[in-house]
């Protein structure tokens, strides 16, 4: 009985080590981040940049929004009185998962994203809750040679083609239409753009954020 334990034992360790040494096949996991991106900001710098946009933008978004259609002035303490939207707040789950989606989509289409763009907006007068606020929406781009032969760093969709292969195109030529042919329309696109924000009041939020 001990033989045939230590012959178990001493197989198993064999199994073990040989397992060891063979190649990893499997994903190989991120690498742990040990210091600070480049890009990080102290809180000074981001406070200033804060209080920069509210001492120099704000007053002016304000004066142009409040003005009503016959030309008068609404003043602050009128419940009509729109003031400026000073951040968007983003889920951070939604947006890793809107970044594992424009990565698969890129992939498919055999495409590389180069930047994340953020690009500034403004509600209309619908959604009631979003009516006439500020906003902001990302875009994936990816370089692209345009029609004079020069290349440009583009924000881009994934086009589905008639063959079934994903094929990454301008959002230019998406909204002026010259990215389809005679079978294609715009259900044929698959839209990167994402807006998911929830546009904040203005300030002040408390005594703990900017």
């Amino acid at each position: 009985m001990r033989k045939i334990t230590f012959f178990t034992a001493a197989l198993f360790a064999a199994l073990l080590v040989t397992s060891c040494d063979k190649p990893c096949e499997c994903e190989e996991a991120d690498a742990p981040i040990t210091g600070a991106p480049g890009n990080i900001i102290p809180l000074q710098m981001a406070d200033s940049l804060y209080q920069n946009y509210g001492n120099s933008r704000v007053s002016l978004i304000e004066m142009a929004e409040n003005i009503t259609e016959e030309g008068d002035t609404i003043p602050k303490e009128d419940a009509n009185y729109k003031q400026a939207t000073r951040y968007v707040s983003f889920s951070f789950a939604e947006m890793k998962k809107y970044m594992a989606y424009i990565e698969q989509q890129a992939d498919s289409a055999n495409t590389e994203i180069l930047q994340l763009r953020v690009y500034f907006g403004k509600y209309g007068k619908k959604p009631k809750n979003k009516a006439n606020k500020g906003t902001v929406f990302f875009n994936p781009t990816a370089e692209f040679t345009l029609a004079d032969g020069t290349k440009d760093t583009v924000s881009f969709a994934i086009l589905n083609t008639v063959g079934g292969v994903k094929k990454a195109v301008t959002v230019g030529s998406v909204l002026d239409g010259s990215a389809f042919d005679a079978e294609m329309g715009a259900e044929d696109v698959q839209s990167l753009s994402e807006n998911i924000g929830y546009p904040g009041p203005p300030p002040p939020l408390s005594a703990m954020d900017f």
